[in-house]
């Protein structure tokens, strides 16, 4: 067909059909080449096509649906063959004026295939045109290749027709070289550049669109065979897959909106120590283009914009960097920029963000400084970080994004690097930073080591305005290249306003010791949550949980084991470790295991060793469950031509405990055949629950301790009194009160006290037969009323684990004791009394503070005197004695007639008060 190889065809047969003035023109070939290949086809071709639709169509509906309606199309069924195989293929087309488009299907692969129909002048090209009058593009096509897979791997006859199958339907001009076709699965590029009479080939076989990956410049021989005298071969290999690509494509987006065809991409550009990344390069194409198309209505019609863009320059010695990102979306506007400077140990770093929403603006700034301050060699400060936000929130980083947070990523690693996608950083920081009306926050960052050892970089945030969080999150790590990398994120939350505290740390992918195949895994958790449903709840847990606990949604997930896996391919074992404490009870357990595979063409392999241990303690009354499990297996598949050989072998051991009053049961399993032994009293019931005074021992404190009591807020003063007892001098507005039981409160009970309704859920303690709760508080008040109309008051609810007290006499089984229901929530356990807001009906009284004051006026400009004059008329001593409370937003200060200055007291709603 084309230049590979030479096809003689034995016949050929054309056949021309019209149809109601439509063309038809029909041709059957069959050939073959001189490898052997024989090609038979049926095609047919549909000439004039948008000539022909054209006169079916009005007017306005013409000018939207021609340009995408093809000059001709074809299509076509191959039947390509050799001595031992044959495959089938359906092909169909188009060709547009300036395009052609093929997709092709078989049974083995898919293919896919735009190609410019004439070749492309750059000397048409506007302002540089006549500098490229020798240089054009004779050929371009772009194939995407779908290999269907196969269970088993293809013979080579077979991977041989389907590779000369491929050559009939594209450009043999660009993808064959040498009889050799180079088109790859995934996505190929290629070309024929032409300067004057000579022609290059350019292919890029097999890259993904999200990134298109181009060989580095060559490094001469001569430094190649320096870096071979002091490298090993495998520390050669690891510096080149390191090295930045030429050529990096991280994005391409269409779309067509508005009758224009939009292509956004996104791509790096690396020589040397130069990178250049283009973030959003969008190429806009009216339609309209297509409509009489020529290349210069298309230059001129043509709209190109950018969204951000950086430019690196990095060597040892000195490094500069500098990133823009513009980006629009639903009315808001971002603005974001990045600067780095290197120069030695100097490092100077910012960071800006400004987002514009259609009701408010938000800023961000973030700046590092890089100075070395020596302290000690234990904490050898490296540079600090000050940032702030306004009308900004944070939003604490999962864990496993602490690495990549923006602010912790940029500062450990020096500065922008090649490589990095500036569209992902800001992304990022703006998803962590995200604008948040009437929020703030401010930023605090260091960068230390310990002994030229361990490095580490931390940022401390705090949020404020409609909420209160402290964050600290970091970055720690310490490795010797080729013999270990340790990689240690960190974070701490306290949210001031949801009670909720949270630390967490955990080791990175990118921890291994002796060899990247060894991996290190491990992290811990650390929780306790104060207000809210989960109030009273707290998690410690160092590996994760047991296997079959379920995690309460507000717990710490998906924490990773504490242990180490290597992986060689043929040789595979591991091991891991847990360790968690929660309200109802403790849990730990141990696995590993050890895998040898032998993989041949013929024969495979594998022997196994499986081990785990889990196990569960209750609190009380004290119980506990273990579970260990041992497994030894063996598999060997034998393939040979029209026959397969498999057989296994596998001997399992299980053994179950629980207590106390020990017993178990052990389960043996070998090729099917199953042995259970029991052993222990299994016929008694483990009792699982506490005697009323086992109960009372362990989870209740002395009677007189039963009840406390503690003023939270308001108080102004402490006033020993002649008695030797105490008063308390409060605020009224902000007094609180709270009365705290240590057994739930099922009901409370004061004169003309009105409180919220109580849960009135039954509630049961946890021992043998006990009976519903009822736990009435009885409050009373002495002083200046003996009723509580002057209080408002409010349960105390707290969450109560559910292995202490339970709306059930029921005892828990173990699946309920490892879900995710420990807490019994919304228990009250006290009342809070506050002064209420609403003004006494009883008119005030007005006393004098000082018995006559006159103030004298020489000079209204100048001075001002006031003298005070004793007169024999005395307070009342007795009512200022009880009048102890003091506010100052209800003094009246008031310059009245007579020269008085007047303070106006509450006779009902204050006074001294004694709380029984």
């Amino acid at each position: 067909m084309k230049e590979s190889s030479v096809l003689k065809t034995n016949i050929q047969l054309e056949l021309d059909v019209q149809i109601k003035e439509v063309d038809l023109r029909i041709t059957g070939s069959i050939a073959k080449s001189d490898d052997g290949i024989s090609v038979m086809s049926l095609a047919g071709n549909l000439p004039d096509v948008s000539e022909n639709i054209s006169k079916l169509l009005e007017d306005d509906i013409k000018d939207i649906i021609i340009p995408f309606v093809p000059n001709e199309l074809n299509f076509g069924i191959y039947k390509i063959s050799n001595e031992k195989e044959n495959l089938t293929a359906f092909q169909v087309g188009a060709r547009y004026s300036q395009a052609r488009l093929k997709g092709v299907f078989a049974k083995d692969f898919k293919l896919f295939s735009v190609a410019i129909a004439e070749g492309i002048k750059f000397e048409k090209m506007p302002l540089v045109g006549e500098y490229l009058k020798e240089y054009s593009i004779s050929a371009m096509e772009l194939v995407y290749v779908s290999q269907q897979e196969k269970e088993k791997p293809l013979t080579d006859e077979r991977l041989k027709l389907i590779n000369n199958s491929k050559k009939n339907f594209v450009d043999n001009k660009i993808w064959v070289h040498k009889e050799k076709l180079s088109l790859s699965a995934g996505f190929n590029a290629g070309m024929i550049l032409k300067q004057g009479s000579e022609e290059q080939k350019i292919t890029f076989p097999g890259f993904d669109l999200n990134g298109i990956k181009v060989p580095g410049l060559p490094i001469p021989d001569k430094a190649l065979a320096k870096k071979e005298n002091k490298s090993t071969s495998g520390e050669i290999q690891k510096e080149e897959a390191q090295k930045p690509s030429l050529v990096k494509i991280n994005e391409v987006k269409p779309s067509i909106e508005n009758r224009k065809i939009n292509i956004a991409v996104s791509a790096d550009f690396n020589i040397g120590p130069f990178g250049l990344q283009l973030v959003g390069l969008g190429i806009q194409v009216p339609f309209t283009v297509f409509q009489n198309f020529s290349l210069e209505k298309l230059w001129k019609e043509i709209q190109f914009s950018l969204k951000g863009l950086a430019i690196i320059y990095e060597t040892p010695a000195l490094s500069i960097a500098g990133a823009f990102l513009r980006e629009t979306n639903n009315g808001t506007e971002e603005y974001n920029g990045l600067l780095t400077f290197r120069l030695g140990k100097i490092e100077i770093l910012a960071i800006g963000s400004y987002i514009k929403t259609p009701t408010y603006s938000s800023l961000f700034a973030f700046g590092y400084l890089g100075i070395p301050i020596p302290i000690d060699p234990a904490f050898y400060i490296h540079g600090f970080a000050l940032g702030f936000g306004l009308n900004r929130g944070f939003i604490m980083p999962d864990i496993t994004e602490i690495p990549d947070f923006p602010l912790i990523k940029i500062v450990h690693q020096g500065g922008l690097k090649q490589g990095d996608n500036i569209q992902k950083i800001f992304h990022d920081l703006n998803r962590y930073l995200p604008a948040s009306e009437n929020n703030y926050v401010i930023i605090a960052g260091i960068k230390f080591d310990s002994y030229k050892m361990i490095f580490t970089t931390g940022v401390l945030a705090i949020a404020f305005g409609n909420k209160t969080s402290l964050n600290l999150l970091g970055l720690s790590t310490m490795k010797q290249e080729g013999v270990y990398n340790f990689e240690f994120a960190f974070s701490m939350r306290a949210d001031l306003d949801e009670g909720t505290f949270l630390a967490q740390g955990q080791l990175t992918d990118n921890t291994y010791v002796l060899l990247p195949q060894l991996k290190l895994t491990g992290g811990f958790a650390l929780g306790m949550w104060l207000k809210g449903d989960p109030a009273g709840d707290f998690v410690f847990t160092l590996g994760g949980y047991h296997p079959n606990f379920k995690v309460p949604v507000h717990y710490p997930n998906n924490v990773p084991r504490l242990g180490y896996s290597f992986n060689l391919g043929s040789v595979q074992f591991y091991g891991k470790a847990y360790f968690a404490l929660t309200p109802s009870c403790i849990m730990a357990g141990i696995a590993g295991g050890l895998k040898l595979v032998l993989d041949g063409k013929v024969v495979y392999a594998e022997i196994g060793v499986l081990f785990s241990a889990d196990f569960i303690i209750f609190w009380k009354p004290f119980y506990y469950k273990a579970e260990v499990y041992v497994q030894i297996y063996a598999k060997i598949v034998v393939d040979v031509w029209l026959f397969s050989i498999n057989q296994s072998f596998s001997l399992t051991a299980k053994l179950q405990l629980e207590g106390p009053d020990f017993r178990g049961i052990a389960t043996f399993k070998v090729v099917g055949y199953e042995l259970e032994v029991k052993f222990g009293n299994h016929d008694r019931l483990i009792n699982k629950s506490l005697s009323k005074e086992e109960f009372v021992s362990a989870f209740l404190p002395d009677p007189a301790k039963l009840l406390t009591y503690n003023i939270t807020s308001g108080i102004l003063k402490k006033v020993k009194n002649t008695n030797g007892t105490e008063s308390v001098v409060v605020n009224p507005k902000t007094f609180a009160l709270e009365i705290y039981s240590e057994i739930p409160v099922t009901e409370i009970e004061g004169s003309q006290l009105i409180t919220e309704n109580i849960n009135t859920k039954n509630i049961y303690p946890v021992y043998t037969e006990s009976i519903q709760l009822k736990n009435k508080l009885n409050v009373s008040v002495k002083g200046a009323s003996n009723d509580f109309h002057s209080f408002t008051s409010a349960p105390i609810l707290k969450s109560v684990p559910k292995s202490i007290w339970n709306n059930t006499n029921i005892i828990s089984d173990d699946d309920e004791v490892l879900s995710d229901l420990q807490l019994l929530k919304e228990v009250c356990k006290g009342i809070r009394l506050e002064f209420s807001k609403i003004e006494s009906k009883i008119d005030p009284v007005a006393i004098s503070l000082y018995d006559n004051s006159i103030k004298n006026y020489e000079d209204s400009f100048t001075t001002h005197k006031t003298e005070h004059k004793d007169s024999s008329i005395k307070l009342n001593e007795n009512i200022m004695s009880v009048l102890e409370i003091l506010v100052q937003e209800e003094i009246d200060f008031t310059d009245l007639e007579n020269s008085m200055d007047v303070y106006k007291y509450k006779k009902k709603s204050l006074g001294k008060y004694q709380l029984v």
